[in-house]
């Protein structure tokens, strides 16, 4: 094992026994370095899963994740092992192992979470690519928060073998780019998809609606504290979307996806899952985790105490919902959401702030969570013009739908002046 990492120690992005991979092989991503969340499997390391505690209480893997060694046989080279949230249960990013990672994009802000080293180390030119994991918005809004595209796939779109799981229902593993350039291959890459096959095939204008893409869809209304250069921007990107593929663009109502009742649906399920899957360890390291998880994850006890009626009840919620997104976001549409209501939050923020944050950051990326749908967060300048810092749009369509909203991306870049200023 390669025990020197690649560039980006300066961006506090790496966890503290990192290291390096050579690829496998040569393929489609030769010359691509990527980082990896640090709680996928590689043989002979310990994850941390964000906290010291957790490294310090199990094994090495025994084996790799087939995600990353698809990557590797792929041509690409590991970079380094990337910081991330404790437990991956955040999405603000400032509770990881050591120095919350920096932000090359808004060095006064947080990365957002939980994959927060993951996209640092994408903003800042460390890596190409990464790996991350996505249950409740854990790479949309760090690609957000940095100013980079982040994939949300389909559930179990990607392998999550030898992923530490947070809600294993909701788990996700996503992926983090710069440019759309690397960021098909390596889908097409970890879920399998050999080259030159008919969905690989490039999206361009009038031809979309063949390709499964038929219409791009607005929000009749944004959500309660969405500011105007949010709602500006996501319009903005809507109507280039639309005219880059000729589709028409309509508007969608959205009651039956966004509120707050399906935000609290969707935190009673998630909530059951991690007190079943981390009970044990979480009952005897609780004095390790920072209070904000720690009383979170009380909450997440208490709901898992509740009667198997309620749990019942709460399923039947979820299957109603995913019957209500199929409605409003049949096959072939694409919605334009904000990922964040503002900006990502500052480091100097109070609790009451970072909470008001993760309250109404969860509100917008339940629709994906809970239906198990693609979305991909685009970031855009105030007037929607992709590969801007300013706002990160999430575009979102139905199940199986990745791969269109990748080559809606390619197409996007291809036709307008990429902004990078920090």
């Amino acid at each position: 094992m390669v025990t020197t990492a690649g560039t980006g120690d300066d961006l506090h992005c790496w966890v503290p026994d990192t290291f390096a991979l050579g690829p496998l092989s040569d393929g489609p991503l030769s010359g691509v370095g990527f980082a990896v969340k640090d709680l996928f499997a590689v043989a002979g390391h310990t994850s941390s899963f964000g906290h010291p505690r957790w490294r310090a209480t199990h094994a090495p893997a025994q084996t790799t994740a087939p995600a990353v060694t698809a990557l590797r046989e792929a041509g690409a080279h590991l970079v380094g092992m990337a910081k991330l949230d404790q437990l991956a249960y955040s999405v603000v990013g400032d509770v990881g192992e050591g120095p919350p990672p920096h932000n090359p994009a808004h060095p006064d802000r947080h990365t957002g979470g939980s994959s927060s080293g993951s996209a640092s180390a994408v903003a800042g030119g460390a890596a190409d690519i990464a790996l991350g994991t996505d249950t409740a918005g854990s790479v949309r809004v760090p690609a957000a928060c940095c100013g980079i595209l982040g994939l949300r796939p389909t559930h179990g779109a990607l392998d999550s073998t030898g992923v530490l799981p947070l809600a294993p229902s909701f788990d996700t593993v996503g992926l983090f780019a710069r440019d759309p350039g690397p960021l098909r291959p390596a889908y097409d890459q970890v879920t399998g998809t050999a080259p030159g096959t008919p969905q690989a095939r490039p999206l361009d204008g009038p031809d979309a609606e063949e390709h499964g893409l038929t219409a791009v869809y607005l929000p009749d209304d944004f959500p309660p504290q969405t500011s105007e250069a949010t709602v500006l921007a996501v319009r903005g990107l809507a109507v280039l979307l639309a005219g880059d593929l000729g589709l028409p663009l309509l508007h969608a109502d959205l009651t039956g996806l966004v509120g707050t009742e399906h935000t609290e649906l969707f935190a009673r399920l998630q909530s059951r899952e991690i007190w079943d899957e981390h009970a044990a360890w979480v009952t005897a390291n609780a004095d390790a985790l920072d209070a904000d998880v720690r009383e979170r994850l009380r909450r997440c006890e208490s709901l898992a105490a509740a009667p198997e009626t309620d749990r019942r009840a709460d399923e039947a919620g979820r299957a109603h919902y995913r019957d209500t997104f199929a409605r409003v976001c049949p096959p072939g549409a694409v919605i334009a959401l904000p990922v964040l209501a503002d900006g990502a939050p500052h480091r100097a923020a109070e609790p009451a702030e970072r909470k008001r944050f993760r309250g109404t950051t969860v509100r917008l990326s339940t629709p994906a969570s809970l239906a198990g749908a693609p979305q991909l967060t685009v970031p855009v300048d105030a007037g929607g013009l992709p590969g801007g810092r300013a706002v990160g749009v999430g575009l979102l369509a139905a199940p199986g739908h990745d791969r269109a909203l990748l080559r809606a991306a390619e197409v996007l870049y291809s036709r307008h002046p990429i902004r990078r200023g920090r």
